[in-house]
């Protein structure tokens, strides 16, 4: 019995799941930082952000609402492609061994 058959899903279908599902999480978390934190108090790999005053850098006090909404999108495409990956069926693919045999019609 191979691993398909028994429960439904493979364990590649499941890895991909759970890869999917964390990729999700990760952008999800940051649309909310991105929503929760100020521009200039953003790491420097999410986009820190400062503005000119008076010829002196001062971090921005704005949000990044682009790019939370983004982040969010894109979240939740990777988590429905996780719930795909785990929920969808394709179509029963009969093996060509248990087919049945038909003579040719000429």
């Amino acid at each position: 019995m191979s691993p398909s058959t028994g429960s439904g899903s493979s364990t590649g279908r499941t890895a991909s799941a759970v890869v999917l599902a964390v990729i999700a999480l990760v952008f999800i978390v940051a649309g909310i930082i991105y929503l929760a934190v100020p521009a200039g108090s953003l790491p420097g790999f999410l986009g820190h952000a400062s503005t000119m005053v008076h010829g002196k850098s001062v971090p921005s006090t704005g949000h990044h609402p682009l790019r939370a909404a983004g982040s969010l999108i894109v979240g939740v495409v990777f988590a429905v492609g996780a719930w795909f990956a785990l929920k969808y069926k394709g179509k029963a693919v009969t093996p060509a061994s248990s087919a049945p045999k038909q003579p040719a019609n000429r």
